[in-house]
């Protein structure tokens, strides 16, 4: 079947390459139309199961008590007192401003707090504002400190312990606008950069900026990234019409990508097919492949173009070569990828649908485009690119002499480093704290600090708390005294900067009747005196609970504000905190159910999410991989000869990630996914062409000839992909860091199909049939 896909291939390329390029051109500008629909998103919660049970209740929370992620924007100058009327009446602008916004549900600031107050006259409850606009004199401001300072709890959420920072807290109308709030709000503080500190966060803020951002980021770092992988490409292949298709493949492969992706989101509208900051290394991947499979080509045609001197029977007898090892690195690597159906994470279901049509699309216009154009095109036979070797083809030549020399030397030498590598294993943590993927001097990483340091922190831990006795059943005091028990543990606990539910309303309510009396900041004895509080509250129209507790009185919500911290933190953070609920709470009131959820607990679920969705694709592609390569050599002995330089490089890469300190994310750990694209690559090569010699020209200098025939190309191949090493540059920490290992991984993987895979050929090449 596959000659006859190649022998239909080669009569249209031959015969008729025109409209060949022509209906390539135009399959792809169609697949490519799609790429204006795909849709970005960040947000956390998408990244987890729908039936995970954080995530469960999060949702469920969302619809019954509204969003609990919020925007903050802190503004003032470091160590100047921020509560004066030119400060105040410039906090109220940008919150009427923010409150305008139509995608804005509520904003709560210094300038427009409730105020609770005794009315003198009837001793009723009073809920007016903390300050009325236009502020007339310095008494009105004098006041608002008196009630702040009467007010610590209150005071913390919207102004620093001293009192140099205001922070705005803006609550959106839905998880869809992060993206465009953000922007507004950037926007509307843009007018006091000049006069104002700015820092913004929260984890909304960070869905919602970090998108572009990292597209951004992205763009720029690719385009210096092919820029440089050209110059190394010119360098060694000498000739720029060779490079120009090179780069031409690799851009029709990935705007097919990009358009499949949006095709397939805007006909299923699958939250899987989202492109997050997980789907940043999508184009770098199929940059490697497409790059593989151009170089293979190319180079192998100089190398046939110098032997017969015709470019027609160059480029059959390139073709002829090549496609079967290029037909079989796509669907092995595709394969693999499409392993990543079963990961428990959904966006990673998208990555590798999407991936494996990118790399079947880089082999359909490498079988198709790429042989007609260079049919097209005029080479010169006698210029120096195509008559001489290069300096690297000639150190093949060398290399493959010691291969052949000492195979044994060779091997050893892999086993050392590999069992040197798996020791590095134990040592590698996990990170998925988005805010510390930032480098210092980023506005997220920097703003996150600022916010933890001077107010609320940024992320939270929610707690629905339900009461299975019936309605109003919360308000009960042993109910409230339970939440109160778990207000007073979570507030020792060094990152928590504040504990807010029901209780801050009640014990509010319970000091303003007793006439402001600070011992009576407690919750009352009896559910008469509470509903007393609670009839006199809602008196108002003000009034409104709804976000801390449900209609029915039986449920209600804990947030807990944190200060951002290590992902290896959380886990012993949470279990703590479901201990003392156990120990504490269930023993003396059985009648509460308590559930955690929020963005500590997602990245608890996330972090193990990380771990098993990368030990179960690296697991089933090498599998994949292993099964393929078998059927298509038809022999097991190639096909776990085809797996071992693969698994020896995924052992030292991820080995290398724990002895350099280097955290798994949910972005390093897809460097597995690079290692096997392109480590399939270099070893089916090696394998395909190991196998043809063998066949036309028998054992003899076997491994000598191979390495001299497909060396080169693996060495470009790897050479010109190390060009993405400038990702280092990135201020998002794993795209830095995938940029320093993609550069040992193209070592590991080209040298070890050249050494290890070599010498295990030259040893048994005499067994292995």
């Amino acid at each position: 079947m596959f000659e006859k896909i190649k022998n239909i291939l080669t009569k249209l390329y031959t015969n008729y390459p025109i409209s060949t390029i022509v209906c390539s051109l135009i399959l792809t500008i169609i697949i490519s139309s799609g790429a204006p629909y795909v849709q970005q998103d960040d947000d956390m919660t998408n990244l987890l199961p729908e039936d995970i049970g954080s995530r469960k209740i999060f949702d469920q929370i969302q619809e019954d008590y509204g969003l609990t992620e919020y925007m903050y924007v802190a503004i003032g100058n470091k160590n100047k007192n921020i509560l004066n009327k030119n400060d105040l009446d410039i906090i109220s602008n940008i919150s009427n401003q923010f409150e305008k916004l139509k995608i804005v549900d509520e904003v709560i600031s210094i300038t427009n707090l409730d105020k609770i107050s005794l009315d003198p006259e009837d001793s009723s409850i009073v809920i007016d504002d903390i300050i009325k606009f236009p502020i007339l004199n310095q008494k009105q401001i004098d006041d608002v400190i008196t009630y702040l300072n009467d007010n610590k709890v209150i005071k913390s959420r919207v102004i620093s312990q001293k009192e140099d920072y205001a922070n705005i807290i803006i609550i959106p109308e839905s998880s869809d606008d992060y993206v465009a709030l953000s922007n507004h709000i950037h926007n509307i503080t843009e007018a006091y950069n000049e006069d104002y500190e700015l820092h913004f966060g929260g984890q909304a803020y960070v869905t919602g900026a970090v998108p572009g951002m990292v597209k951004e980021e992205v763009k720029v770092l690719l385009i210096f990234g092919l820029l440089l992988m050209s110059a190394i490409l010119l360098i060694n292949l000498r000739d720029i019409k060779a490079v120009i298709l090179i780069l031409f493949i690799i851009s029709t492969s990935l705007t097919s990508m990009f358009g499949f992706m949006g095709w397939i989101y805007k006909l299923t509208g699958s939250s899987n097919f989202y492109f997050t900051m997980m789907n940043t290394s999508m184009p770098i991947v199929l940059l490697t492949i497409a790059n593989s499979d151009g170089v293979h080509v190319v180079s192998r045609f100089f190398k046939e173009l110098r032997k017969v001197k015709n470019t027609k029977i160059a480029v059959i007898n390139t073709m002829d070569s090549l496609f079967i090892p290029i037909l079989l690195t796509s669907i092995t690597t595709s394969a693999a990828f499409m392993m990543l159906i079963f990961s428990p994470v959904g966006s990673m279901i998208g990555y590798g649908f999407t991936i494996a049509f990118g790399i079947m699309w880089a082999w359909f216009v490498s079988n198709t485009l790429l042989p007609a154009l260079i049919l097209l095109l005029n080479w010169d036979i006698n210029s120096t690119a195509i008559s001489k070797p290069s300096y690297i083809e000639n150190l093949m030549n060398k290399f493959g002499k010691i291969v052949t020399k000492n195979p044994k030397k060779v091997l050893y030498g892999g086993i050392l480093v590999t069992i040197l590598s798996i020791i590095g294993l134990f040592m590698i943590t996990v990170e998925v704290q988005y805010t510390k993927m930032f480098k210092k001097g980023n506005i997220i990483r920097d703003s996150a600090e600022f916010l933890d340091e001077n107010l609320m922190g940024n992320v939270n831990i929610l707690f629905r708390v339900t009461s299975d006795t019936g309605p109003e059943s919360l308000k009960e005091p042993k109910n409230l005294q339970s939440i109160e028990k778990i207000h007073t543990y979570l507030d020792t606990m060094e990152n928590v900067t504040s504990t807010i539910s029901i209780n801050d309303v009640v014990k509010q309510l319970h000091k303003t009747i007793m006439d402001n009396n600070h011992d009576y900041y407690t919750i009352p004895d009896s559910i008469q005196q509470i509903n007393n509080l609670f009839f006199l509250y809602e008196m108002n129209d003000e009034s409104d609970v709804s976000s801390l507790i449900n209609y029915d009185a039986d449920q209600g919500i804990i947030t807990t504000l944190m200060k951002t911290f290590s992902t290896i933190e959380v886990p012993g953070l949470v279990k703590n905190i479901n201990d003392f609920i156990k120990e504490e709470i269930y023993i003396n009131n059985k009648n509460l159910k308590i559930e955690l959820t929020g963005i500590m607990i997602f990245i608890v679920d996330f972090m193990w999410l990380v771990i098993k969705s990368s030990a179960m694709s690296i697991g089933l592609s090498i599998a994949v991989i292993l099964l393929i390569s078998t059927l298509f050599f038809k022999s097991w002995r190639y096909g776990i000869m085809s797996i071992i330089p693969l698994v020896c490089a995924v052992f030292l890469n991820f080995g290398l990630m724990g002895w350099f300190g280097i955290e798994l994310t949910h972005l390093t750990a897809l460097l597995s996914s690079i290692i096997i694209g392109v480590g399939v690559d270099f070893t089916i090569h090696y394998i395909s062409e190991y196998q043809k010699i063998k066949r036309e020209q028998g054992l003899d200098n076997i491994s000598k000839s191979t390495i001299d025939n497909v060396g080169y190309a693996i060495i470009l191949d790897a050479w010109s992909n190390m060009a993405f090493g400038a990702l280092l540059l990135s201020t998002i920490i794993p795209l830095a860091q995938i940029g320093g290992l993609m550069i040992f991984a193209m070592i590991s993987t080209s040298i070890g199909a050249l050494t290890f895979l070599a010498a295990i050929l030259e040893i048994f090449k005499l067994k292995v049939k």
